[in-house]
């Protein structure tokens, strides 16, 4: 449409279905060209790159060629000669792991595989997290540009993490903040080739230094070289950017600077951070604390070297230094940075100002050792512009160093220190190829790629200098070569660390000769950047130096050139990285666990098989009581070298009420006895940890132990290897679990140059899977003539029935729905659970205790089962132990000892009414894939979360909760054989009670009350199992059961004068009822007790009011000085409903018995729930500020904890 010598015109991508949402309208006069109208066309549809690629095209695909045919229609489709691509390419992408698989064993290297398969620009999938990478200098120069369409975001990248330290510095800082726009306009002059000049002699004076340091070395000795560059460019920007010295140039054996040790840590612990959940930041963690410490430490120095400088006579200097300049500098309307800028800015100088050099300068050095002829011209160079070690060199005899400059950028594309370029994409837009890419989506710029793109650098692995003459740069887009990034986020120090670079190597390679003969160096996968490991060179007095001059020899012939492409190092990543990382020396891996119900054990042994199963050969698995540490009292190794994982110990324990499992008793005496010791800080220097805590959320005590040994094994030296991982029993543990041991082996296969694959995966629930195609637990049917074998397996019952029940009534009134159980059990033939007491002992429990009991599976459920699978019941078989190594330590095969009938296995050992696990699914998937593949398919799509990270698991147990709902709705299960049902059928676990009596009343019986678990759905009945089978007891019933202390965390006060506040609801109330009876049997005796307070929750007044006689007569007899009783559902209306509200109603009672003018202080304890107990804490903390002891709520919960540790409010809480 054409008005006044104006055309308009709608245009829209080609393939638009949409015109009137995705079209655009664009106007253009007479004169306008096809190369205007293509750049109206990119303005409005987002298409970056050269506009010569913009093709037209009529509605009926078309090519338009010139500008009047355009102006004759009404709608345009835009293309460009490449096409416009929806999708980008990438490897396939694999349920929750992505393409983790195509990417490991070096996800750089397997990066750079992609770019050689996909095309220059690849979409990656990691555990979940996808990110768009480049090795293209076209689509580079669109990425590092910023734009209406990218930009640098810090909030969406690693460096996050490093904005704690770094504060609102250059580095950390988003592009469109105030803080860096005024900054970056204010320092630029700082480092301008002028300001440069001045820096000059002062970088002489310390690589003089240095060489004083080297001197003291032995030709012979070898040399850690990187530590001397960090030291010789840590003090350069010290001194140059602040006037600061950290004193590492004083002696050869200098000791750590406090300084660094701290900037270290945090650059290390950001790493860390970028890998784990946000919450785990604020976990009171020693990590966490000497994190805050360090940056405080960092802070306070920089920030006390800005006060003392402002309050010197150079305050004003601005050409004194980078601090000078910062202090003094204004913009066009006088403003300046604040100090608090200031000490951000010079901390990001620290960071970025000395790695990137320190590797350079090391690099360089490895580099000319390897290759004499290059290390000739770069001497002759430095001979010819007069530059000796002992003479200070002026910035024009560095300037006219250009060979050496040629070789610094040729280390630099080799080994760029920043390997990846991460943007953010801000609209939708097409890059150059025509690749489209969605607003929100992750970019990188993969620089080790793009150094070492073929297309770009031919026979990119060799070391060539000649590659930076000018006229070679000429041929390349300046966007091929980004070691510094490039546009406003460039690096700001680039020529600065050019210039220091090209000063030390002058100098240094004036007095030495630098040797190095050992294999190829390889970058350490756990630094941020790109660092070489144990690149040890020894330091010869330099006899060969040319003089000025002095005829360089003649360069290689063609010939020498050839030989040299297949004899060259090959750096970092090279062809042969992968051969080569296969003969890094794994360390010895230890698995340890904790445990109380076999799951710790179950994924410490997993671990350890997936950890054999990708290369490890020195792998143990033990208790942590049996750990070899706990034995020697410290860690030893052969291992003499400075690295940090001379062993890995990986920790899986759980925690109870806050304390250490059984098997974890001595370890967590030997953590507690180290730390007393002086200089604890080394015992375990050298071994490096991850821990993966089990516990329930329900309990504020939850993930205690487990941050106790996280804590505790730092505090003694060792070192975390990666962020610890945690399971809430209360929810989808297993599923919690194979998240986190999939992140750890990404990380420890990428440290280590291991590979994985589908067969071999780093998801523990698909590593068993194939893993239990392989296992066979053979079996073995006993003939009924082989008595002996018969009466052993008819007594076999997973534990001998020593208790024997003797009550079993019902708590609940007649018109109650809902059942409670009081029974009484005889326990005279049990272990006492009383520390230091002996079967003949006073006492066999404390009151606060609990009953451990086994349940057994209804009669009726395990005939169905048997009879679905086609089992014979009184039928005796016995497996054959050494089939089972590879079994989970949950199963019923790890845990079926001896001849057994099937009866028997079903009744006692196997859990067939709890909801079919992942790994119960993962054992019939494998074991169903050649009988019923389409079953084994449905279970193998439920081990973790798909492609898209939709999870069908949790959605799967609420429709088939047991075992024998899978029976039905997949009858193929039935075709399972015993073996393999052993192998996939977890073991019964035990239930925990709490004792509802006192021994000093029932000194050989325990009183039990047990809410009866009956959910409904569907109109199908699911009984609890252990609450069930309870109310099914009759009287002589015998029962498996023990003791188990509660080891003084739900004890009563040794004094019976404490007064008590008891807060319960429901069955909750059971150890109060034992306690009650304690203090009770001590008024009977004459002795003294102090004041009880009940608080208690029911539902409804006439219907589960359990034990009311008992309290009533409690009170009578002065027991219970007060009992408070709340009803959630009376039919009378209440504003007091919960427990929480009657504790409110009488908070100054509750208060003053807590804190009493005289007399003794009262111990609240609370059992119930774990949301009861949340809603009561609250109601303290309520009571702490209302009545002045907390300004606040986080004084009140300090309050609160200091309760807790002086004993004096204790929690017993479920789920």
């Amino acid at each position: 449409m054409t008005i006044e010598n104006t055309t308009s015109l709608i245009i829209a991508l080609k393939g638009t279905t949409n015109i009137e949402d995705d079209g655009h309208i664009i106007r253009f006069g007479d004169k306008a060209n096809l190369d205007t109208f293509r750049r109206l066309a990119a303005d409005k549809l987002g298409i970056i790159g050269d506009i010569s690629d913009i093709q037209f095209l009529n509605t009926e695909g078309k090519l338009l060629d010139s500008i009047d045919a355009i102006r004759n229609q009404q709608v345009a489709y835009i293309d460009v000669k490449q096409h416009i691509k929806e999708t980008i390419p990438g490897p396939a992408s694999l349920p929750f792991v992505g393409s983790l698989y195509e990417l490991l064993p070096n996800i750089t290297e397997g990066l750079h595989r992609q770019f050689e398969i996909h095309g220059p620009l690849v979409e990656v999938n990691i555990l979940g997290r996808k990110v768009i990478n480049t090795n293209d200098p076209a689509i580079a120069e669109v990425l590092v540009k910023e734009s209406e369409y990218f930009t640098k975001k810090v909030s969406t990248s690693s460096l996050n993490e490093i904005k704690a330290f770094g504060g609102q510095g250059l580095f950390t800082t988003d592009t469109d903040e105030m803080d860096w726009k005024l900054a970056h306009k204010l320092l630029m002059p700082a480092f301008s080739p002028r300001a440069i000049k001045v820096y000059q002699k002062e970088m002489g004076i310390i690589t003089q230094q240095t060489i004083k340091i080297l001197e003291q070395f032995a030709p012979t000795e070898p040399v850690e070289i990187i530590d001397w560059t960090t030291n010789l460019t840590f003090e350069t920007i010290g001194r140059i950017g602040f006037g600061y010295e950290f004193n590492l140039l004083s002696s050869r054996d200098q000791p750590p600077n406090e300084f660094i040790d701290a900037m270290g840590y945090c650059l290390k612990q950001a790493l860390q951070r970028m890998q784990q959940a946000q919450f785990m930041k604020r976990l009171p963690l020693e990590a966490n604390r000497k994190f805050d410490r360090s940056v405080k430490l960092m802070h306070d120095v920089v920030g006390s070297v800005i006060a003392e400088r402002k309050n010197s006579s150079d305050a004003s200097n601005m050409d004194k230094d980078l601090l000078g300049f910062m202090l003094n500098a204004r913009d066009e309307h006088n403003l300046g940075l604040s100090d608090e800028n200031i000490r951000d800015q010079v901390t990001t100088f620290l960071i970025a100002g000395h790695d990137t050099t320190a590797n350079t300068l090391a690099w360089t050095l490895y580099e000319l050792a390897r290759h004499p002829d290059i290390q000739n011209k770069v001497l002759q160079e430095i001979a010819d512009n007069h530059i000796t070690w002992d003479t200070l060199p002026s910035s024009e005899q560095i300037s006219n160093l250009k060979y050496i400059h040629q070789v610094i950028k040729e280390v630099l594309r080799l080994y760029p220190p920043v390997r990846v370029l991460t943007k953010y994409c801000k609209e939708d837009c097409i890059v150059p190829g025509g690749y489209k890419i969605k607003a929100g989506a992750n970019c990188n710029v993969n620089v080790y790629s793009l150094h070492h793109n073929e297309a770009i650098y031919p026979d990119n692995y060799r070391f060539d200098p000649d590659r930076w003459t000018p006229e070679e740069e000429q041929k390349r887009s300046r966007f091929a070569w980004l070691p510094f990034s490039t546009g406003p986020r460039g690096c700001i120090g680039m020529a600065f660390a050019l210039q220091e670079a090209k000063t030390v190597l002058a100098m240094l390679l004036n007095r030495f000769e630098f040797r190095y003969e050992g294999p190829e160096i390889q970058y350490d996968p756990k630094m941020a950047t790109t660092k070489p490991m144990d690149l040890k060179m020894t330091i010869h007095p330099r006899e060969n130096f040319p003089e000025t001059g002095a005829e360089v020899p003649p360069p290689k012939t063609a010939d020498d050139m050839e030989n040299k492409k297949t004899t060259a190092s090959l750096p970092v990543l090279s062809p042969t990285a992968s051969a080569a990382a296969s003969k890094i020396k794994l360390p010895p891996i230890t698995f340890l666990f904790g445990t109380q119900t076999g799951t710790a054990q179950d994924y410490a042994n997993q671990l350890a098989k997936q950890a054999k199963n990708f290369g490890f050969e020195n792998v143990t698995l033990c208790e942590m009581d049996k750990w070899k540490v706990i034995k020697d009292g410290q860690f030893v190794s052969d291992d003499q070298s400075k690295r940090l994982d001379k062993e890995l110990v990986i920790i899986c324990t759980a925690t109870y009420n806050g304390q250490p499992p059984d098997s974890a008793e001595q370890f967590n005496k030997f953590l507690d006895q180290k730390l007393l010791k002086e200089g604890h800080g080394s015992l375990l220097k050298g071994l490096s940890f991850a821990v993966f805590g089990l516990g329930n959320k329900n309990w504020r005590t939850y993930q205690a132990f487990p941050i106790k040994v996280i804590n505790s094994l730092e505090e003694l030296g060792a070192d975390q290897f990666f962020t610890s991982g945690e399971g809430d029993v209360d929810k989808d543990m297993d599923s919690v679990f194979n998240e986190w041991c999939a992140h750890f082996w990404t990380h420890t296969l990428d440290n280590y140059g291991l590979a994985a694959s589908e067969s071999n995966s780093v998801v523990p629930a698909a590593a068993s899977t194939v893993s239990n195609q392989k296992t066979a637990v053979k079996v073995k049917f006993i003939q009924p003539s082989d008595t002996e074998a018969w009466n052993v397996a008819e007594k076999n019952c997973y534990g001998e029935p020593k208790a024997m029940l003797q009550a079993n009534y019902e708590l609940q009134k007649d018109n109650s729905p809902r059942s409670t159980r009081h029974i009484e059990i005889d326990i005279s033939k049990l272990k006492s659970s009383v520390e230091g007491d002996d079967d003949d002992g006073r006492l066999l429990y404390h009151a606060g205790d609990h009953l451990e009991v086994m349940p057994e599976n209804d009669p009726s459920a395990v005939e169905t089962v048997a009879l679905r699978f086609g089992w014979i019941l009184d039928s005796v078989f016995q497996i054959d132990q050494d089939t089972i190594s590879d079994v989970s330590p949950r199963s019923l095969a790890a845990n079926i000892k001896g001849p057994c009938t099937i009866r028997n296995m079903l009744r006692y050992y196997a859990d067939i009414t709890s909801p079919p696990s992942r790994a119960v699914l993962g054992c019939f998937s494998a074991q169903l894939k050649l009988v019923a593949p389409e079953t084994a398919a449905t279970f193998e799509k439920l081990l973790m979360p798909d492609t898209n990270q939709q999870d069908l698991y949790p959605e799967f147990i609420k429709k088939y909760r047991t075992l024998m709902d899978l029976q039905v709705a997949y009858p193929q299960v039935n075709q399972l054989d015993l073996g393999q049902f052993l192998a996939a059928v977890p073991v019964i676990q035990p239930r925990r009670y709490s004792i509802a009596s006192s021994p000093l009343v029932h000194p050989q019986s325990v009183h039990l009350t047990v809410g009866v678990v009956d959910d409904v759905v569907n109109e199908k009945h699911y009984f609890g199992l252990a609450s069930h089978f309870l109310k099914q007891g009759t009287e002589g019933h015998m029962l498996r059961a023990s003791l188990k202390s509660s080891k003084n965390t739900f004890s009563l006060p040794k004094d019976p004068r404490v007064p008590l506040i008891l807060i319960a609801a429901g069955t909750g109330f059971a150890p109060f009822r034992g306690f009650l009876q304690e203090r009770k049997a001590h008024m009977e005796g004459g002795q003294e007790v102090g004041k009880v307070v009940l608080f208690f929750g029911c539902r409804r007044n006439d219907q589960d009011y359990i034990y009311e006689k008992e309290l009533q007569e409690y009170v009578q007899d002065g027991v219970l000085s007060k009992l408070h009783v709340a009803f959630s559902r009376s039919i009378e209306e209440s504003p007091k409903k919960y427990v929480q509200h009657e504790i409110l109603s009488n908070a100054a009672e509750v208060w003053h018995m807590l804190y009493p003018r005289e007399g003794l202080p009262a111990a609240v304890y609370i059992c119930g729930s774990g949301a009861m107990s949340r809603d009561v804490r609250r109601t303290f903390c309520t009571m702490a500020t209302s009545f002045g002891m907390a300004s606040d709520n986080e004084e009140a919960e300090k309050v609160i904890d200091q309760l807790m540790d002086d004993k004096r409010y204790l929690c017993d809480v479920w789920g």
